[in-house]
């Protein structure tokens, strides 16, 4: 698997975060299009929404923004000073949120 750790980063109160320009367009996650968000082994999983999915969905913003829900958030142990790690997986198209050790 290709990814790599584009940075650390805090959550905003609001709980929403940038997604990295370079990789938005090639991943599908462009604004006005709906990102899935998938917990599973610890991390967050941001990839282009698939239509008969169940998962959480958002919509990506103008600026390249994507409001992680409150729910995920706890379920992973985070708050607004939580810091976070920021992944580009490029083998899957995705982002990927993880806790910061």
């Amino acid at each position: 698997m290709l990814s790599t750790i584009y940075g650390s980063k805090t959550f905003s109160k609001s709980g929403t975060i940038t997604l990295p320009h370079k990789w938005r367009e090639p991943f599908g996650l462009v604004p006005g299009r709906l990102a899935e968000l998938v917990y599973q082994n610890n991390c967050i999983y941001i990839k282009r929404a698939v239509k008969d999915s169940t998962h959480n969905k958002r919509y990506v913003s103008e600026k390249g923004t994507v409001h992680i829900p409150k729910e995920l958030r706890e379920e992973m142990g985070m708050t607004h000073q939580s810091s976070y790690y920021l992944i580009v997986n490029e083998t899957d198209n995705c982002f990927m949120i993880s806790r910061e050790k």
